[in-house]
């Protein structure tokens, strides 16, 4: 399920709030009694969408607050406001809002809107803002903000995983899919465990070059790495550029996959530390139940998740592991923690000096060798067994690249090539 879609209303293009009514999402205007009724449409879909701070109106909201319904009420003219239960709250804000001072929330907000002390706006903005502090019952993390991703280097993993299972353990909620508590503190215990995939540089490139156009695989126990993992790259991958991790733990049949965008800086100094103790460096942005041997293709959301996987399968990367900063592991000593398990993906360094089209031999009837490489399909083959090899049993041949390791890669019409690293890349491969 894709946890980044913005819901607006087409008549106004102003973000909407969900709200669960039993199975269904009822979506709403921040103000309720609005003049027109909500039309929720894909946000993606629409233009210059309003999705702002419901208090300061100036950032992009981090975290959803829920309150009960609020109502401002002028003795003047009997004119009662109905506001919403559900409030879009940016990071800055929320540290008002967390240190119960609505006052501070209050004067930051009216400084943007440019509204005086005196004013009668500032009256009801205050009356307002104490309703949300004093009556706030919970908070969800919104997973929509546009957060700049950062780069993730191998040895901030340990740290990266420890802050997003903390996050699982925290009392704020997290999207429906992935809320529910019992399998919070599942999930928390498993990816504790895990095994750390960082995919170096050149890999990476490699993985969205030939991700989009891999044919559909069968997500199998073979293919998969490990039980459970949490995979990184050093930056997104994917058609959006979006996926910056992804995690993977076993169920009865099959995997809970959860795919991961970074968040890079975007905050004011005064509050990256809080951000990356309180969040971290991911936020989770598609989570799905694959059972065993469901296909997924390339252009999948967890795509280059599987191309990843497929490209290790074929031996084409070797794995070695990472060095870790002594404080990172004095820390894990002094929790009577096992020290993390890091493993830097490279592509495997290659000999063989590169290989051209060979010329046409008699009897070949014109065949040459490839000069590009290229997806073949996967496909199922029947394989002998048994006294004499005389049974046969099916087993799958998953999709692989085949050719010369030395060739471009050939993708739909367009052959690529991946340009090898200079010798600074390949030095600061060999430090990672």
């Amino acid at each position: 399920m894709n946890l980044t879609t913005v819901m607006a209303c087409a008549t106004c293009r102003q973000a909407l709030t969900e709200h669960p009514d039993g199975k269904r999402i009822i979506y709403r205007h921040p103000v309720t009694e609005d003049r027109h009724d909500a039309i929720p449409v894909n946000g993606h879909d629409l233009q210059q969408v309003f999705n702002r701070c419901h208090t300061c109106t100036t950032a992009e909201p981090v975290w959803n607050y829920r309150t009960s319904h609020l109502q401002i009420g002028d003795l003047t003219t009997g004119v009662v406001a109905t506001y919403n239960d559900r409030w879009h709250v940016c990071y800055r804000c929320a540290q008002f809002i967390e240190a119960d001072d609505s006052d501070a929330l209050t004067a930051h907000s009216a400084t943007a809107m440019l509204w005086p002390p005196s004013s009668a706006e500032y009256a009801i903005l205050r009356t307002l803002h104490r309703g949300i502090v004093l009556g706030r019952e919970g908070r969800t993390l919104l997973t929509t903000t546009g957060w700049p991703p950062a780069r993730l280097t191998a040895d901030m993993l340990p740290k990266i995983r420890d802050r997003f299972t903390g996050l699982l353990h925290s009392p704020a909620d997290l999207p429906g899919p992935i809320n529910d508590r019992e399998q919070r503190r599942a999930l928390a215990g498993q990816l504790d465990l895990a095994p750390m995939y960082w995919i170096n540089d050149e890999f990476t490139d490699m993985v969205n070059e030939v991700s989009h156009d891999q044919p559909p695989v069968k997500i199998t126990d073979e293919l998969v790495p490990s039980p459970t993992g949490l995979l990184a790259w050093p930056t997104p991958v994917g058609t959006d550029r979006q996926l910056a991790a992804a995690s993977w733990t076993p169920h009865d049949d099959g995997w809970q996959f959860i795919g991961y965008r970074s968040i890079g800086t975007a905050l004011d100094d005064d509050l990256m530390p809080l951000l990356r103790h309180e969040i971290g460096w991911l936020a989770p942005i598609h989570a799905e139940h694959i059972t065993r041997r469901t296909p997924l293709h390339g252009r999948h959301p967890l795509g280059p998740l599987i191309t990843t996987w497929l490209l290790i399968k074929q031996q084409m990367a070797e794995a070695v592991p990472a060095k870790i900063r002594k404080s990172t592991t004095r820390s894990y000593a002094r929790t009577r923690r096992a020290a993390p398990d890091v493993r830097i993906v490279r592509i495997r360094p290659s000999n063989a000096t590169p290989t051209s089209p060979r010329t046409p031999t008699p009897g070949s009837h014109g065949r040459t060798r490839p000069d590009h490489r290229f997806w073949v399909s996967g496909h199922e083959r029947q394989q002998a067994y048994g006294p004499g090899r005389s049974l046969r049993r099916t087993i799958d041949i998953q999709p692989f690249l085949k050719g010369d390791e030395n060739l471009p890669i050939k993708l739909s019409t367009t052959v690529r090539v991946l340009g090898s690293r200079s010798t600074k890349e390949a030095q600061r491969s060999a430090d990672e």
